[in-house]
């Protein structure tokens, strides 16, 4: 199968993917009372930052935690995985690590369903909020004069930002981290953006099942990479400094971030 093909077959699943994902959507939205239940539980005990709230342009609110950085010219917005919050295990964790760089972060919450026991395909139903949620956040940061907005994802919510950049001709984030990709596929449509593929040593076998597909779409970019975290898992657990450090140098060299 040549290149082209593999483009050809690759749009044509991701495409199946997107439009059951709208056909889905009609029946289900987030749990909006459970996104209020971890707020309530997350925001007394915020440390660094403060808590937000946003509005998409279908005028749905949601929280997120804001923490500015001393570099004005770079923001991350960071995207949680399945069913969490904004300040849970890996991306809390990086949140405050690269506000602890320097940088400015906005976590925001995604939607999530009822169940926790809501499998990865059952999220599909939350993709149009989802995305709405990603522009929403860049255009939070891009109105308090930040000029290039870096999202980074992790697990389910790099498959809801990837799902974004489909839907999004022209983004105007300046750069993706993805961070345990599920769904296994990267294409990100006509953006051309740089993209660093971050995995973990011992992620879950689907996401290092599918690495040199990821690998392949990589190499074709331009500015882009990917990169394995030795000895870390799905998680990263123990090892978000290190993801933290990747991310950072990634940034440095791409978009050429004042140390």
């Amino acid at each position: 199968m040549n290149a082209a093909t593999v483009r050809t077959v690759r749009s044509a699943i991701l495409a199946m993917l997107l439009a059951l994902s709208c056909v889905a959507g009609v029946f289900a939205q987030s749990d909006r009372a459970r996104e209020a239940r971890w707020r309530a539980e997350v925001e007394p005990n915020i440390v660094v930052g403060d808590a937000q709230t946003l509005r998409t342009k279908d005028g749905v609110d949601f929280f997120a935690i804001f923490a500015e950085g001393k570099d004005k010219n770079v923001a991350f917005v960071l995207v949680h995985g399945v069913g969490v919050n904004p300040d849970f295990g890996l991306i809390g964790r990086l949140r405050v690590l690269l506000a602890d760089t320097g940088y400015a972060t906005l976590s925001i919450q995604m939607p999530v369903l009822a169940s926790e026991r809501s499998t990865p395909e059952a999220y599909q139903a939350t993709f149009p909020d989802a995305t709405s949620r990603i522009a929403a956040a860049h255009a939070w940061l891009a109105d308090r004069g930040y000029p290039k907005v870096v999202l980074a994802s992790h697990s389910m919510g790099a498959w809801m930002s990837n799902v974004y950049f489909q839907n999004t001709p022209n983004s105007p984030y300046a750069a993706w981290i993805v961070m345990g990709v599920t769904g296994r596929i990267l294409s990100i449509g006509s953006n051309t953006l740089p993209l660093l593929d971050l995995y973990g040593e011992n992620d879950l076998p689907a996401n290092l099942g599918s690495a040199w597909l990821r690998r392949m779409y990589v190499w074709s970019a331009a500015n882009s990479e990917q990169k394995m975290i030795r000895s870390a898992d799905h998680h990263y657990a123990g090892l978000e400094k290190d993801a933290a450090t990747a991310i950072v140098e990634f940034v440095r060299a791409r978009l050429q971030s004042p140390r």
